[in-house]
């Protein structure tokens, strides 16, 4: 074989690997629970699968006010959230190098009758599969979510769950509702797709629960992804 190819096949095989170990540089955690009690003690674990060898420091942000509450070599943090509330909690993750990446995700603090967390699923051929999943912790009624629709995104329901489900053009938002009632100790679950449209990245995505006891009202942020590795 020539000389020449085969220095070129042995760039293109270095390229390939350098490519494949900048994918594999990605920030993702895990909590212990998404709606934990006011003062209860939540862990937060790095995906360590999801990073190409070691070196690495964690900060970890729990109010996303910018300024990590922790700063660590630890892949194991804990963490107790001081009153009610919803919560972005923000990891960033350094390499030996120097390069960056960061990944949010929501916290609801306190009791709410239902709520929801959300998971994002990359698919192969570039769409997101969105899987919300909705808890009953109280009798109620009528719930339902709005999740605002990312600019540039286009959205595919793909299980409604039972759920009236409407990607309203107006407020663009994909609005769902239950119409029936609910036990403390049910699950729902609703999933969409988004297919992308002039970008490849997800910046942010967002929603709200909502639902009826007979104390009125409620209604909370939902939990879990914000949004894809940056």
């Amino acid at each position: 074989m020539n000389r020449k190819w085969i220095g070129f096949a042995g760039s293109i095989a270095t390229i390939l690997i350098l490519a494949v170990a900048v994918c594999a540089f990605e920030a993702d955690f895990d909590p212990s629970i998404y709606n934990p009690d006011v003062a209860e003690i939540v862990n937060f674990e790095v995906c360590t699968s999801c990073l190409d060898g070691e070196g690495y420091r964690y900060a970890w942000d729990f109010d996303a006010d910018g300024v990590p509450e922790v700063e660590t070599e630890e892949t194991l943090v804990t963490h107790a959230f001081p009153s009610s509330g919803y919560y972005e909690v923000v990891l960033t993750v350094t390499s030996a190098g120097g390069r960056t990446t960061t990944r949010r995700k929501g916290i609801l603090v306190g009791a709410l009758p239902a709520f929801a967390v959300r998971e994002l699923l990359v698919q192969s051929d570039g769409t997101i599969l969105v899987l919300l999943t909705i808890r009953v912790t109280a009798d109620c009624s009528a719930i339902g979510f709005q999740e605002a629709m990312p600019p540039g995104w286009r959205v595919e329901v793909v299980d409604a769950g039972g759920a009236f489900a409407y990607p309203n053009p107006q407020t663009k938002k994909l609005e769902a509702i239950w119409g029936s009632q609910f036990a403390a100790g049910e699950t729902v679950t609703f999933s969409y797709r988004l297919h992308p449209a002039y970008t490849s990245s997800l910046q942010g995505i967002s929603g709200e629960i909502s639902g009826y006891t007979d104390e009125g009202r409620f209604i909370g942020r939902i939990s879990g992804e914000l949004g894809m590795a940056q």
